[in-house]
Formats: C-alpha cells, sequence, structure tokens
C-alpha cells in the first residue's frame, strides 16, 4: 500500500515547515544523500529491511522529508489563484482577482530596473516617468478612498522606485558621460531635479520614493547589473506589489536569496529589450542566441506572476502569463501643441527635412538605410537628404560608409608618401656604403637612429592610410625583401635594424588590413550620400526644427520610444511594417512600407504633403496618463485566467526553477558559475555579499553609545574612565 502526499502530512503535521526544509537540507549538506539513495535502491537486490534495517529507516525519512517539503513549497506558490476567494467572486469570471488588482486602495509598488539617469537610454527614462505617473495615480486613489470615509494610512507616496547605485567612479564616467556622483543623495537629487525640470512633475519630483542599490556596469555587455541581494535594500513593510522592468536582464546574475514571488504577493515583468537580437554581437558565456532565449525564459517563467512584452518582436517567455501591451509613453513636451504648417509651405524647399535619431549602431538599421538610399536614387536619380543624430560605438564605420571616400581625404592629405621615403632612404644607405672613407660603424649608427625613430610614427599614421597607399606598402615590403643583397656588406647591426624594420613593416600592414579595409563596398562610393551627422542631441530639440519626416528602418527594436516621440510632435514617421511597429500603424502619420518601392512612395508623398494634425483622443494615446491606464489594465488577472492556470500547473515547473536558479548560486560554485557565464564584474556575488556583511559587522563594533571606536580608545576617555573609576572606588 502506498503513502500519499496526504498521509505524510497527516503523520508530521506537529512539526514546523521550516524544521523540515532545514532537516531535509542538512541531510543533503551533510552528505547523506549518497547513503539514503542507496538505501533506497531495493531493485537492485541487495538491501534486506532486516538485515539492514537502518538504512530502510534512512529511506523512509528521506522519502517522508521529500514530500514534506515538496508538498510546502507547492502550496508556497503565490501564482494569482482562485484560493481564498468567495463563490460570488468565483463566479464573475471577468472580475479582476485581489491579489493583481492594483487599483485597491492601500497597495505598495516597487519599480525596480536597471539603469538611472543621467544615463538617457530607455530602461532609465521609461521607469522613472511610469513611477512618477503611477505616484500620481495611486494617489488620487487613495485620496479618493480616504474621502469616501475609508481609513487608509496616510502617505506621502505609495510607489518606490529602484535604480542603481554605480559603487566605482569609472563606472559612472563611462556611463555617465564624465559625470561623476560622490554619493547615492547627489544623485537622487539630479533625479528629482531631472523630473522637475525635464518632466514637470513638482509632486513626484518631491515625493516620490527613491531607493539605490548597489551595482556594477558591464562595458562587454553595455549592461549594469547588481551587486547582492535587491530585495534586502527594501523595506519589509512595504513588499506587496513590484514591477521588474527587463525582468530576465536583472535575475541573470543574481545574487542567491528568496526569490521575488516569494517576497512580494503580486510580480509584474515589463520585456523591454530583444535580447536576441544583442546577443549575435556577443560570442562568450550566456550571450549566445540558444542560450539567452533559455535563460531569459527561464527568469521570466520564475519571477512574474504576469509578463508584459512592449511588441510581438519578443520570443514567448509563458504564454499563460504573457501579454502585450505598450505601456510606455513619452514626455508631455513632446505631445504636439502646434498648429500644422499651412498651405504655403508645402513646396517650399527645407534642408533636410528627413532625419533619424537614435545610437549609431549597424543594428538600428542604418545599413539597411544605405541600400534604401540607392534605390531612392535609382529610382528618383539623386539620394535624399538626411540628418543622422546620435553617437555610438559603429559611429566611424557608419560615417565612413555614408560619405565614402570624402571621408577620408582629410585625413590622408597630411600623410608623406611612405614609398618615396624609403626610396630616399635606400638611395642615401647606398650612397654612404659606396663613398670612400665612410665608416661602416657611423653608417650602422646613423641608419638605428632614423630606423628607430620611424615605425613608430608610421603605425599611428598608417592606419588611416586608404587603399592604394597600402598597396604601395605591400609592394615596398616586397623591395626591401629584394634589397637584402645590396645590404650584406653592412655590418651586422645594421642588417638588424633593416630586418626588425622589415617586420615592423609587416605588423604595420597586418593591422592596416585589419582596421582599414571596408566594411562594405558602401565606404568605397564616389558619390556621397547627402547625410550630415551632428551629433547627439535631445529628440525634444527637435519639435520645432524643419525636420518633418522621421526615417526608422529598424526592425531590432521591441519599441522604439523615438517612433512615439516623432509622431507625438505631429511629424511624419516612415517605418517598416513590422510587429514593433504594430502600434503606431494606426496613427495617420505613420507610413508603413514592405519593400523599397513602398518606401520611396511613402517618402515622395511625405516631402510634397504636411502631416495631418492629431486628434485629442490619438494625441493621448502618447501621453504617460494612457500608458499608465493601459499598465493596471495589463497587469490584472481575471479569476478565469487565475482558473486556466490552475489546471496547467505550471507554476510548479516556475518553482522548481526559482529554487534550482538559488541552489546553483550559492557559495563559491554560484561565483565560479556567474562567471562562467559571462557576468564578469558581477560574477563574485556571493563573495561581495560576505564582504559587505562583514564590513556592517565591523561598523556595529565600532559604534558604541554614538562614540566610535577610535574616539572610544582615545587617551581623554580612557583617562575619563579612570577617573570615574577611582570617584566611584574612592
Amino acid at each position: 500500500m502506498s503513502t500519499s502526499i496526504d498521509d505524510v502530512i497527516s503523520i508530521y503535521g506537529g512539526q514546523d515547515e521550516e524544521e523540515h526544509i532545514e532537516i531535509f537540507h542538512n541531510e543533503i549538506q551533510e552528505n547523506q544523500t549518497r547513503d539514503i539513495l542507496l538505501a533506497s535502491n531495493t531493485s537492485l537486490g541487495m538491501e534486506d529491511e532486516e538485515v539492514y534495517p537502518e538504512n530502510t529507516r534512512k529511506r523512509k525519512q528521506f522519502l517522508h522529508h521529500v514530500a514534506k517539503v515538496s508538498s510546502m513549497l507547492l502550496r508556497r506558490e503565490k501564482d494569482a489563484t482562485l484560493i481564498g476567494e468567495t463563490e460570488e467572486m468565483h463566479e464573475e469570471k471577468d472580475a479582476t482577482t485581489h491579489q493583481s488588482d492594483l487599483t485597491r486602495p492601500g497597495r505598495y509598488v516597487h519599480i525596480v530596473t536597471t539603469a538611472a539617469i543621467p544615463w538617457f537610454t530607455g530602461t532609465a527614462i521609461n521607469p522613472l516617468l511610469r513611477s512618477a505617473y503611477l505616484h500620481d495615480r495611486l494617489k488620487q486613489i487613495n485620496n479618493d478612498n480616504n474621502n469616501n470615509g475609508n481609513s487608509t494610512e496616510s502617505q506621502t507616496s505609495w510607489v518606490t522606485l529602484v535604480i542603481p547605485w554605480l559603487e566605482l567612479e569609472d563606472d559612472q564616467r563611462q556611463v555617465y558621460n564624465g559625470q561623476v556622483f560622490q554619493s547615492p543623495g547627489e544623485q537622487e537629487q539630479y533625479v528629482r531635479n531631472w523630473l522637475r525640470d525635464q518632466a514637470y512633475m513638482p509632486d513626484a519630483a518631491q515625493n516620490l520614493n527613491i531607493v539605490f542599490y548597489n551595482a556594477r556596469y558591464h562595458a562587454g555587455l553595455g549592461s549594469i547589473f547588481a551587486m547582492g541581494d535587491i530585495i534586502q535594500e527594501l523595506p519589509e513593510d512595504e513588499l506587496d506589489v513590484c514591477i521588474l522592468e527587463e525582468p530576465e536582464h536583472i535575475n541573470w546574475f543574481r545574487a542567491p536569496g528568496q526569490g521575488w514571488t516569494k517576497r512580494y504577493n503580486y510580480v509584474v515583468g515589463i520585456v523591454h529589450t530583444n535580447y536576441d537580437q544583442y546577443a549575435t554581437q556577443h560570442y562568450s558565456g550566456l550571450w549566445t542566441a540558444p542560450a539567452i532565449r533559455v535563460m531569459s525564459a527561464a527568469m521570466i517563467r520564475a519571477y512574474c506572476h504576469k509578463v508584459i512584452k512592449l511588441s510581438d518582436v519578443l520570443q514567448p517567455f509563458a504564454p499563460e502569463k504573457e501579454t502585450t501591451v505598450n505601456v510606455h509613453g513619452v514626455r508631455q513636451e513632446f505631445i504636439q501643441t502646434m498648429p500644422i504648417r499651412n498651405e504655403s509651405h508645402i513646396n517650399e524647399k527645407t534642408s533636410n527635412q528627413t532625419y533619424f535619431i537614435g545610437k549609431l549602431l549597424w543594428t538600428k538599421g542604418l545599413d539597411v538605410l544605405l541600400e534604401l538610399q540607392d534605390y531612392y536614387k535609382e529610382v528618383t536619380g539623386d539620394y535624399f537628404e538626411i540628418d543622422i543624430y546620435g553617437s555610438g560605438p559603429d559611429q566611424d564605420e557608419i560615417l565612413r560608409a555614408y560619405l565614402g571616400r570624402r571621408s577620408q581625404q582629410k585625413k590622408t592629405k597630411s600623410i608623406d608618401n611612405p614609398k618615396n621615403f624609403f626610396v630616399k632612404l635606400f638611395t642615401w644607405a647606398n650612397r654612404r656604403r659606396k663613398r670612400k672613407g665612410a665608416s661602416l660603424e657611423k653608417i650602422s649608427k646613423d641608419l638605428r637612429t632614423l630606423m628607430d625613430a620611424w615605425p613608430t610614427k608610421a603605425k599611428e599614421s598608417m592606419e588611416t592610410l586608404p587603399i592604394k597607399v597600402r598597396e604601395a606598402m605591400e609592394q615596398l615590403s616586397e623591395d626591401l625583401s629584394n634589397a637584402k643583397d645590396s645590404i650584406e656588406s653592412l655590418p651586422a647591426k645594421a642588417r638588424e635594424t633593416f630586418e626588425q624594420l622589415a617586420v615592423d613593416l609587416s605588423n604595420v600592414k597586418t593591422k592596416l588590413g585589419a582596421s582599414t579595409v571596408p566594411r562594405s563596398f558602401y565606404e568605397l562610393r564616389r558619390q556621397p550620400i547627402p547625410a550630415r551627422f551632428p551629433g547627439r542631441v535631445d529628440h525634444a530639440t527637435l519639435k520645432q526644427a524643419d525636420h518633418k519626416i522621421f526615417v526608422n528602418p529598424s526592425l531590432s527594436e521591441v519599441l522604439c520610444t523615438t517612433t512615439a516621440e516623432a509622431l507625438a510632435m505631429g511629424k511624419f514617421a516612415i517605418v517598416p511594417v513590422h510587429p514593433s511597429n504594430a502600434f503606431f500603424l494606426k496613427f495617420p502619420n505613420c507610413l508603413g512600407y514592405r519593400n523599397a518601392y513602398e518606401f520611396v512612395a511613402n517618402l515622395q508623398w511625405a516631402l510634397s504633403h504636411d502631416p495631418v494634425t492629431l486628434t485629442e483622443e490619438l494625441a493621448r494615446e502618447f501621453t504617460w496618463v494612457a500608458a499608465t491606464d493601459r499598465l493596471l489594465e495589463a497587469a490584472a488577472i481575471t479569476h478565469q485566467e487565475a482558473q486556466k492556470r490552475e489546471q496547467l500547473g505550471k507554476s510548479k515547473i516556475d518553482e522548481r526553477i526559482a529554487w534550482f536558479h538559488n541552489q546553483i548560486g550559492k557559495g563559491v560554485k554560484g561565483d565560479v558559475i556567474r562567471k562562467v557565464f559571462g557576468a564578469g564584474p558581477a560574477s563574485n556575488q556571493v563573495k561581495y555579499v560576505k564582504k559587505q556583511q562583514e564590513k556592517e559587522i565591523q561598523a556595529e563594533d565600532e559604534e558604541e553609545e554614538g562614540l566610535s571606536k577610535k574616539f572610544r580608545d582615545s587617551v581623554l576617555v580612557q583617562a575619563i574612565r579612570q577617573a570615574n573609576s577611582i570617584t566611584v572606588n574612592g
């Protein structure tokens, strides 16, 4: 007769749940697993209950603990289910579950993100604005609740923004464009000033709660990762609702500790980035496409109750948990307030009516834009003018590709022809060698002086040589090899100098070939594209500019903020018909194209027409007020959805994933695993936490009655204590 889990629970029901888990873990840690599993393997016929009664007892004890712990883990699952709901609520299938209703008065919301301003990236700005507008909304909900006679605790803000504090000054300089904060409080004031002056939200700027967690910047991945357990930095009595911005990013290399769904009543994950696309640029550790897909899905499943994808470009993570909704808005200053141009401006020629703004990366579609330029010229006879705003790692390559040979002319004018230099050098050496009475030692010394000085400078200048000069260098290298016979009579030191010169020249040629070989034939174009590169600017400054057409051919975005900003400003946006642009295609000024021919047709139309004025209803779609409405609705789970989840039973799998992820991250092995998976400066989480705990203990030891250890040990304090002792004894 088999023993069920319920039977085991009834047997051990009098014991504390934590005690069972502790016993279970102790058995594992004390290396009893091997003996217990061996005892449980009765199929081998080597164990006999009468001969080995101790093994039988261990086997039953182990199985009882496994059953008990498994049952407790399942009961601890906080997935949105109907547990505790009344029959009346059970009948309302479309009603929101109590657990997932963010509009209930008295709910605390923590918004955790992976970036902070002044790093003006989407994962810094969007969570900040979401926090500010959600602060206003929850404040209104709670004030209305108070006005209705219900009592809620007085609270300045029901929202806390949780952002990274870069401990290392070098990290801050690199991420914040040279700006360094001396303390989290200084950066917090910067954030509040930005909310007040740029977002025009004075109440949120003053009252929004802001908490920092220690973090490091991973330059190789261009990302910030937490150091230590983020949850430990947050107030225990406010762990109610958590919104994880980029939940996969936050949890890849997280420190060991209880998962988000264990500490919070409800966790919503908002997925911003298509890391599948970014993985193609990295070839080590976690950053390979298959690995990152699996790991991202696992992290989101394990640590979120509800998943919001900004667009369907993103992979499926947890189909039963996820929904696709744009929960982003744009700052109020982008919303169209000016009337459109009148008819007299339609055919007026302005400079560069077309523009692109974004990080200068090939993955942003700038290579596709080159192909569209060529097709546009094929159809119309000329390229179209465009201003390309931004900066980025691929900036130099992109500039060469757009401007072609013209971009290299200025660099090559100041470079002397190295072949002529070598001809003069060899002529001089031969003349010195043949001259009667010339000292060979003197020739050798002169040659060494010349040769030692030249190669280093050559390396610095030759990196920018055009292809024809590089071909001359290759011929020169061959000439140098052929000239070997002509210097046989020179002293040994002189010959060594020439041989070293040949090696240096070969190295320069190799470096030259690696650094200046064109990425594509576009860099060899004779006729440059009429593109200007003004640098990085705030998109809002272009609202009143002549630009009326925003071109964005990128297919790597999840939901492009700059496209939303351009449409909100009342400009045309020419974008590909793609899942990442599905939200925008309903707006009249969004011109979608499926191929190059449609792109040309849309651009011709936009150049000869003016954008239409957005209606009040459409303009509101871009606001953060509307985005907050969409968030509250998307985060909710209905009773019917909860029932389906319960029937699927996948929350059990999610629980195991979180447990396993926490276990493999513990101890020295956890730090090693993180390092192997490419965590870089965020690898040593366990070691870091241990050091932080030691510092806290040391700080506590140094504080006694408000006095530092240094002061307590001072001569003055010792003298006072001694005097008091004498007085008391006397």
